[in-house]
């Protein structure tokens, strides 16, 4: 069999191609054996941090002005206020003082407010981050 000139010049580059697949695997094995498993500690501690928030419901009944106090917390600190009204019913002229009480507090603080019920009046308060749809 005769070998010519070309011969020799391609086959070079077959071994060059097989050793360059060669190399590809061995990097690719070699990139699997880098990957780090997660400790059963971190992972807890993972789960722990992401964990969602408890958002409560909350209905408060209010009879004074001290009451708007515990309203204000409560959505300060992320919970949904149901604002019963109710016991002010008879006291017209603090019934609406309230009311813009709470209305005034809503556009400061960025909640969302709707009347829930007007007999008895009752008032939905959510923290900024969640609105209520009005339709």
């Amino acid at each position: 069999m005769k070998v010519g000139l070309f011969d020799k010049l391609k086959k070079p580059e077959v071994q060059k191609k097989t050793k360059s697949l060669t190399s590809i695997r061995e990097k690719v094995t070699e990139e699997k054996s880098e990957v780090e498993l997660v400790p059963v500690e971190e992972d807890a501690i993972v789960k722990e941090i992401i964990k969602p928030k408890v958002i409560y419901v909350k209905r408060i009944k209010i009879a004074t002005y001290n009451d708007l106090k515990v309203v204000s917390d409560e959505v300060t600190a992320g919970n949904i206020v149901i604002v019963d009204l109710s016991p002010l019913v008879s006291k017209p002229d603090i019934f609406e003082k309230v009311a813009e009480q709470i209305k005034m507090s809503a556009s400061t603080f960025g909640w969302d407010i709707a009347m829930v019920c007007k007999d008895p009046p009752k008032i939905l308060v959510t923290p900024q981050d969640i609105k209520i749809v009005k339709e």
